[in-house]
């Protein structure tokens, strides 16, 4: 067995959020349980990341400047449908999360949100990307 081998991965989440303390809040969170973060302040610049790295999960924003936080889900379940997706907004409705899960995004979660809130948001949708087997645990 040589050294690459046993070296495990690092889960990669993507965080696209126009304001930067939301974006820098999540960031935070996330390298503080071993998570490796990518930041994007826009959707199209988030949805090119996804094409540059490899992205285990995206939590997006509803609202960006460019495109909506439900384009961004569609455009990376397009290329990835098995990529587990989190919506935050702080402009939450029944309508908003009937469209959310009729485009396959794994949760909503509304502003603000506690880091717990976060973080049981996403082991729960790692875990479920998991069960095939594709993801490491956070070192």
């Amino acid at each position: 067995m040589n050294v690459e081998e046993t070296i495990e991965e690092k889960i990669v989440i993507l965080v696209i959020d126009d304001e930067p303390s939301i974006a820098d809040a999540l960031r935070l969170i996330l390298e503080d349980k071993g998570y490796d973060v990518v930041l994007a302040m826009n959707g199209s610049r988030g949805v090119e990341q996804t094409i540059c790295h490899r992205i285990d999960l995206t939590i997006t924003d509803l609202q960006l400047p460019d495109m909506s936080g439900l384009d961004v889900l569609s455009a990376i379940r397009e290329r990835d449908p098995h990529s587990p997706v989190i919506i935050i907004t702080a402009h939450g409705s029944e309508e908003v999360n009937a469209e959310a899960a009729r485009r396959g995004a794994f949760a909503v979660l509304s502003k603000p949100f506690l880091p717990s809130e976060v973080l049981n948001h996403v082991a729960a949708a790692l875990a479920t990307r998991s069960a095939g087997g594709s993801l490491k645990a956070p070192s």
